[in-house]
């Protein structure tokens, strides 16, 4: 049995409406940034499902406010959490237990159960916090029938046993759980032994043997005589005359309460407390006793003699686990993680956990994550992680993409780009431009593949705004026309509409089969260019931008021509014959550099100037014979911001206004776009 949806209403910084989070897989992470709701999701599975009253108590502040109300003012409010808990067919065990309380959609579907926690709180004038009441209800009728009075049957006490929730907090206090106290991980991994009388007897007898022979020290004896002396300086009253030092023995649940945990280094005497681990170790010996818990009742629930033991096996643990990263060394964190996807592939086991970090994100299955953001209404709103088809190349792509750029999750705002070189050359325009995209919580992203459309999917499922700089890649092969297009058909992928998107000067719309042509639309003179051009700025409005009219490092080559002459080794640098004294031998060496910059043996570059195309020589030198990043970063390292900014290409003009706008931009970003 497994909880498939978690239904959250009016329970802290979730809203009125029913917020339907959908755990589609044994292990379920919530991802996002800082409030964003993740904690409040876990708390919600506590309050439903947690062992003591503490943690299943409801208290004033649970009960969600909407961003423009009056607390003062509110006189009521209400709150619900929902689990479905679905039944695989291996899973019988479970099935007599809640039998009468499942419900069906149709006759040839799997049966569930529903389990609701309600709440209300109403204003009171005899207590200050007002008065909650409280109830947990099985629901009687399919998901998404509507309900009667008798649709709602009483959840029994006697249930809490059957499903168990571990709730590991943030900060983690193992030292809390290493006592014998109701509650703690310790005091539940040993109830389940079977403590049987004659153990306890023989036990109490071996410290009363002890004691005694305490007592027949005569040193110790001095001890006691010296405490109990002053003792009864210090007072008369009869009931506490005597002292008695010695080890309890006639209560072995007392002695139980003295058990501790030591950890023995090799090759030294001395062991070391939990207090004294640092605090990685200690966040890992928490899961570790959590582990152990499981690995307990698992092995006990196989023995012949089960029904001797003080507790049964639940049938569900949820695992519940905020921040498995905290304090926790970055390349252990893999171990973690597998140890808690071990957990989860246990029959009887599920684990939810939540995260804000890379590094926890990149090593779980993108189907496994669901994003929390918080809206303008200040809501919790949560959405899944939209991947194409299964099996094809394209969710291949997005997979191992977001896998590889787990930051995209956690963003307020993505720049994609082509590759390597856009990183580098943001990474320096981000102080040019006095944009910091840490500060601004901005990820870049080089995605720009022909599966872009699926990372604007994915981006725009979760409502994190993107930005998107792509080559025009003019006279390469699918180039020009055949990128607009390109670009067009995504958009009209997302559900961008096409008369928005294919509307003529005339205000006309271009028809289908001129617009499935569009990619052998020729450019044969300057008014094509301009045709093509005007293209490419139709499409900043959806913010997608080209580097015009080949690629970034071509724009950039353009650009700080000099700078990028000046960056050669001594002595090196291309071998270009003179062009006055070897003008032939010129003319070949361009018309090759043609050929190669635009990866086509019968390239031209008829719709580049002469003087471009004499630059794809040193192009060929940097971008094709060389690494790309190595080059940006040595040219753009030795520039000043002025000279930068001096001749700064107008698409970074367009896309850093594009960022601004987006972000609502604060003093710095618009002292930029000034």
């Amino acid at each position: 049995m497994k909880i498939s949806t978690l239904t959250i209403k009016g329970f802290k910084s979730f809203g009125p409406q029913e917020t339907r989070i959908t755990l589609r897989k044994n292990l379920a992470a919530f991802i996002g940034l800082n409030s964003a709701g993740k904690t409040s999701a876990l708390e919600a599975l506590k309050r439903l499902f947690g062992s003591s009253l503490a943690e299943r108590e409801i208290y004033r502040e649970d009960f969600h406010i909407g961003k423009d109300e009056n607390s003062d003012e509110i006189t009521e409010r209400e709150l619900s959490i929902e689990v479905r808990i679905d039944f695989t067919e291996e899973e019988q065990e479970a099935v007599p237990h809640f039998f009468s309380n499942m419900v069906v959609d149709d006759m040839d579907m799997d049966l569930y159960i529903r389990i609701r926690l309600e709440a209300t709180w109403k204003k009171s004038d005899m207590t200050p916090q007002g008065e909650i009441e409280i109830k947990n209800y099985f629901i009687k009728v399919p998901e998404g029938s509507t309900e009667q009075p008798d649709s709602k049957q009483p959840f029994p006490n006697h249930f809490r046993s059957l499903i168990q929730i571990l709730y590991v907090p943030a900060i983690r206090r193992p030292a809390e759980q290493l006592k014998y106290a109701s509650g703690t991980i310790l005091y539940r991994v040993l109830r389940k032994i079977n403590w049987k009388d004659d153990f306890k007897e023989e036990f109490d007898a071996k410290i009363e043997e002890i004691n005694e022979a305490f007592k027949g020290l005569p040193e110790f004896a001095t001890v006691q005589t010296s405490i109990t002396g002053f003792w009864q300086q210090f007072h008369k009253d009869e009931r506490y005359r005597d002292t008695q030092i010695g080890f309890s023995g006639s209560d072995f649940e007392t002695v139980l309460k003295r058990l501790e945990v030591s950890f023995n280094p090799t090759g030294t005497h001395k062991s070391f407390g939990i207090d004294e681990l640092g605090e990685g170790y200690r966040s890992m010996f928490y899961l570790t006793l959590v582990c152990s818990l499981l690995d307990v009742e698992e092995k006990m629930a196989d023995t012949e003699d089960e029904e001797s033991i003080g507790v049964n096996r639940p049938l569900l643990t949820i695992l519940a686990i905020e921040e498995p990263e905290n304090h926790i060394a970055p390349q252990l964190l893999g171990r973690v993680i597998k140890i808690l996807k071990t957990i989860a592939e246990k029959e009887n086991s599920q684990v939810v956990l939540s995260s804000h970090t890379p590094a926890i994100i990149k090593r779980l299955d993108p189907e496994s994550i669901l994003h929390f953001r918080i809206t303008e209404n200040y809501e919790t709103e949560v959405n899944k992680i939209k991947l194409p088809v299964k099996k094809s190349e394209a969710y291949k792509y997005v997979k191992e993409a977001v896998h590889n750029y787990p930051e995209i999750y956690f963003a307020r705002l993505v720049v994609i780009g082509e590759g390597d070189s856009e990183a580098v050359i943001f990474n320096r325009l981000m102080e040019v431009m006095n944009v910091d995209f840490d500060d601004n919580i901005i990820t870049f992203a080089p995605l720009g593949h022909r599966f872009v459309n699926h990372i604007w999917k994915l981006l725009d499922a979760l409502k994190i705004p993107h930005i998107t700089l792509l080559d025009l890649d003019r006279e390469r092969e699918g180039g020009g026309w055949g990128r607009v297009k390109y670009a067009i058909e995504q958009l009209l992928e997302v559900n961008v509409e096409k008369k928005d998107l294919l509307e003529l000067k005339d205000g006309s719309v271009l028809p289908d089969e001129d617009f499935r042509k569009m990619h052998t639309w020729s450019i044969k003179d300057k008014d094509d260019i301009k045709k093509l051009n005007d293209w490419v700025n139709s499409l900043k409005e959806y913010n997608i931008f080209y580097s015009v009219p080949l690629d970034l490092d071509f724009l950039m080559l353009t650009h700080y021509t000099d700078a990028y002459k000046k960056a050669i080794p001594k002595g090196g640098g291309p071998e270009i014959p003179d062009k006055e004294k070897n003008e032939q031998g010129f003319k070949d060496k361009t018309e090759g550099a043609v050929k190669a910059t635009l990866k086509s043996e019968k390239a031209t570059g008829f719709t580049y100037s002469q003087a471009e195309k004499e630059l794809m020589i040193w192009y060929n030198y940097h971008f094709l014979g060389r690494g790309k990043p190595s080059t940006h970063i040595e040219v753009l390292s030795n520039m000043t911001d002025e000279e930068i900014i001096k001749d700064l290409p107008p698409v970074f003009n367009d896309v850093f206004n594009a960022i601004s706008s987006i972000l609502k931009p604060t003093s710095k970003n618009e002292k930029s776009k000034a």
